[in-house]
């Protein structure tokens, strides 16, 4: 049975699917590129603009009267009914190095609530694609929920985003974990990328089994969010930062709730 079948928003999600991967071929054939630096310092190419635009407007010949809130040309939309969130390259600083770290990231917010995402790996031909109350699916074969049993000891911990942006709780406890593997060999091990949609994916394949999403830009987190909660994480917010967690072990020496 595909994925798509009984499910409310089918046609957009077969639509973001075949797109996502068209327009990115389109938009990274033949290119030259041109990089600049934005007003927060981070990377934008003009694969980055392009493939945002090449995906609204294809998306616009379908669903006339929709919403886009994206990162680099529509980025100050409010969320309504119908909008499509879109992260062209999640990662420029890796994809200019043509580095694997990077993905494109696509949700679907409709009713008051993200009805599906994307995550899609260029390097790997790897699509996630998470159904709010469906599962989340790897090239459209499900992936069985985690179940969180993960001991504290073989816990791999990632943290997305700079530590310019961690608030003071999450840097208190960021530090209690590291000051733990100090002390003890058998201890969990952190991970730092600056690619959220890339961080996700490491959530739900079961490299990590813990994450610090400090990214607070909806196209960061959005798409991985719904993807994280289809798979049983557990859900935390500390202060506006996103934690995702399949380890009770460090739930408890964290004292999260």
């Amino acid at each position: 049975m595909k994925i798509e079948q009984r499910f409310k928003y089918k046609n957009e999600l077969l639509l973001a699917k075949k797109l996502i991967v068209k327009c990115y071929k389109q938009s990274t054939k033949d290119v030259h590129m041109n990089i600049k630096v934005k007003d927060d310092k981070s990377l934008v190419s003009n694969v980055d603009i392009n493939l945002e635009k090449s995906l609204i407007s294809a998306i616009k010949k379908v669903y006339k009267g929709d919403n886009f809130l994206t990162e680099e040309t529509s980025n100050n939309t409010d969320l309504s009914n119908r909008t499509w969130v879109i992260d062209p390259i999640d990662g420029t600083a890796f994809f200019v190095r043509n580095c694997q770290f990077y993905s494109v990231q696509l949700a679907f917010y409709d009713e008051g609530e993200t009805q599906f995402s994307i995550i899609y790996l260029p390097k790997s031909h790897d699509m996630y694609v998470a159904i709010r109350g469906v599962g989340a699916f790897l090239n459209n074969k499900k992936i069985p929920s985690r179940q969180g049993d993960m001991s504290f000891e073989r816990c791999n911990v990632a943290v997305c985003g700079a530590p310019s942006k961690w608030n003071s709780e999450t840097t208190e406890k960021i530090e209690k974990i590291y000051n733990y593997e100090k002390q003890e060999y058998q201890s969990p091990k952190f991970l730092l990328i600056n690619s959220s949609g890339f961080a996700y994916t490491l959530l739900a394949s079961g490299v990590v089994d813990f994450f610090f999403q400090t990214v607070k830009t909806k196209w960061d987190y959005m798409p991985g969010d719904l993807l994280a909660k289809e798979l049983s994480a557990k859900c935390y917010n500390i202060n506006d930062v996103r934690v995702y967690s399949f380890c009770p072990q460090l739930d408890t020496f964290l004292n999260l709730e």
